[in-house]
């Protein structure tokens, strides 16, 4: 499946790029903020567990409507990255974690209907995921990244993202903490 969505990518990326405008996406996007700590445990291979931290949740929050979400415990695998890219800089599942826990926490809000990020739609979720990945970019200069963002971006908006967002499965994660294994990530914002 992410193999579609690479060509998919691919595809979007080369004809936008040719159009002279592959930054526009980039200055277009609101600006946002993260706060809080982000905990990602491991699960099995290749999957793991976001948990929320109840003393300093995640909070993105959107700074242009002041509209902010804070994750609830899920299942993740990182970003929407096919594997064999992930060599490539800027192409890490884990490289814009941040951003794409929030991407996920949509995806699963939805899917299982948390309220109140239940509300978003498909083209929300690509958009605040856009949000996020510039609110890290324009945090650390040295890994902004305008091809990055824009391939990432245009990759969350195809048809076969829009396909899993519509069919995809409610998958609560475990309630007993015992099976998830150790903290393995954790990211702190002010």
């Amino acid at each position: 499946m992410r193999a579609r969505l690479l060509v998919a990518l691919l595809v979007g990326v080369n004809a936008f790029l040719a159009c002279g405008c592959g930054s526009q996406l980039y200055r277009n996007t609101i600006k946002a903020t993260f706060k809080g700590n982000l905990d990602v445990r491991w699960y099995k291979n290749d999957l793991f567990v976001f948990i929320p931290d109840t003393s300093n949740p995640l909070t993105f929050t959107n700074d242009a409507t002041g509209d902010s979400i804070i994750p609830g415990k899920m299942y993740t695998d990182g970003g929407p990255i096919p594997r064999f890219l992930w060599g490539i800089e800027g192409y890490s599942p884990w490289g814009y974690a941040p951003a794409y826990i929030i991407h996920d926490w949509l995806f699963e809000a939805h899917h299982c209907g948390y309220e109140p990020d239940n509300k978003y739609t498909f083209v929300d979720s690509a958009n605040i995921l856009a949000q996020g990945l510039k609110a890290i970019m324009e945090d650390d200069l040295r890994i902004k990244n305008f091809f990055v963002f824009d391939s990432v971006y245009l990759a969350v908006k195809t048809p076969i993202a829009k396909r899993l967002w519509e069919q995809g499965e409610c998958k609560p994660p475990l309630a007993d903490e015992r099976e998830i294994g150790d903290l393995i990530m954790r990211i702190h914002f002010e």
